[in-house]
């Protein structure tokens, strides 16, 4: 319009008018200035859009970042997938650092461009700094203790296998019959259940490494069964313990019993063979009839003995802590009734001929 008017002007050979000339300088400077303010707008504008989309990108990154730090926190039950899985969370991890370094860079060239504006993208920046620095330490001791999650597994499950077999071995010895027949058989079964309860003290320390091997565990490691698994361990080993101690003192009770009673009853048998031998023996049948009651009347006087021997032969079999109907079938019990009727027919017999030789020499009957 200044141009149009000076033109005008210089075709009517005149100078443009200075009050015409003033109020076009100013028109000028106000559209110079209102250019200025819309080259100012749109600055802001777009210095406010790229604070924007950085803000985005480190809400993105930082978003990221926080779902690779809650897998890594996540607990396993399969160590060999965990590894798999903790490299590819790595290769993403390193994904991460890259946009970072590129953020930061953004960010710190934004700071120089726009001061104010950039602040609060700069402590964004910091805090996701932080962030990623959080997120390798975690990658970093989730690795390790994955490492070291499959050396403890090892050892628990070798220390779980040795509990296993202990308790298979301590049921059926706890569940199983006891051989009552003789006190060499009582004192092998004892001798069994003492191995097996010493052995018991070798699970004690087991179930304590394995709980330590589950605190080692328990950070990267679904532990909770395995937890409960220990417990029930203990509370199982511990009634099989019980139940062996209750059976072991009954097995050295019966055997301390059957012993005195096996001791007795080889006294009765030993007299009754001499006693057999002393009336069979055909040395006596060449003596004179006389001498022959004189020697019977002496065994009899001998056979007195074999009572007190018969008494403790009973005494010993009805003081065995053995289950009574279990006494009954005892084939001891069944040797020692035999001997005690072998004594009583001895006896009979050797009254019988001394009464024959006494009514043969003259002599009253006993």
């Amino acid at each position: 319009m200044a141009e149009e008017q000076k033109e005008k002007y210089l075709g009517l050979y005149t100078i443009l008018p200075s009050e015409l000339s003033l109020q076009l300088a100013e028109v000028a400077l106000d559209l110079k200035i209102r250019d200025q303010i819309q080259d100012k707008i749109k600055e802001v504008e777009q210095s406010k859009a790229t604070s924007q989309e950085l803000s985005r990108q480190i809400q993105k990154l930082a978003k990221d970042l926080t779902t690779i730090l809650t897998k890594l926190k996540a607990k396993t039950d399969n160590v060999v997938q965990a590894k798999t899985d903790q490299k590819v969370l790595g290769e993403e991890l390193d994904g991460c650092n890259s946009k970072l370094m590129e953020l930061d860079a953004a960010v710190q060239k934004f700071l120089e461009q726009n001061g104010q504006l950039g602040k609060p993208l700069a402590k964004k920046i910091g805090k996701l700094t932080e962030l990623h620095q959080q997120t390798i330490r975690q990658a970093e001791n989730r690795l390790s203790k994955l490492n070291q999650a499959a050396s403890h597994l090892e050892e628990y499950n070798e220390m779980l296998e040795l509990i296993l077999k202990w308790i298979e071995k301590a049921k059926v010895l706890a569940h199983g019959t006891i051989a009552w027949n003789s006190a060499s058989q009582l004192r092998e079964q004892y001798i069994l259940h003492q191995t097996l309860l010493e052995e018991s003290k070798e699970i004690d320390s087991e179930l304590e490494a394995m709980t330590e091997k589950l605190q080692y565990l328990t950070s990267v490691y679904c532990t909770e069964k395995m937890s409960q698994q220990v417990a029930e361990l203990g509370r199982e080993t511990e009634e099989l313990r019980q139940m062996i101690k209750i059976r072991l003192q009954n097995l050295q009770d019966a055997a301390k019993d059957m012993k005195k009673f096996e001791a007795e009853l080889k006294k009765l048998q030993a007299a009754l063979e001499q006693a057999q031998a002393t009336l069979t023996s055909p040395e006596v049948g060449r003596l004179s009839l006389k001498e022959q009651l004189s020697h019977r009347q002496h065994l009899l006087s001998e056979m007195e003995s074999l009572k007190p021997k018969v008494q403790a032969v009973q005494l010993c079999q009805s003081a065995l802590r053995i289950p009574e109907d279990v006494v009954a079938s005892l084939p001891l019990c069944h040797a020692a009734l035999r001997l005690q009727e072998e004594a009583s027919r001895l006896q009979h017999t050797a009254i019988q001929q001394c009464n024959i030789m006494q009514a043969g020499a003259g002599y009253p009957h006993q």
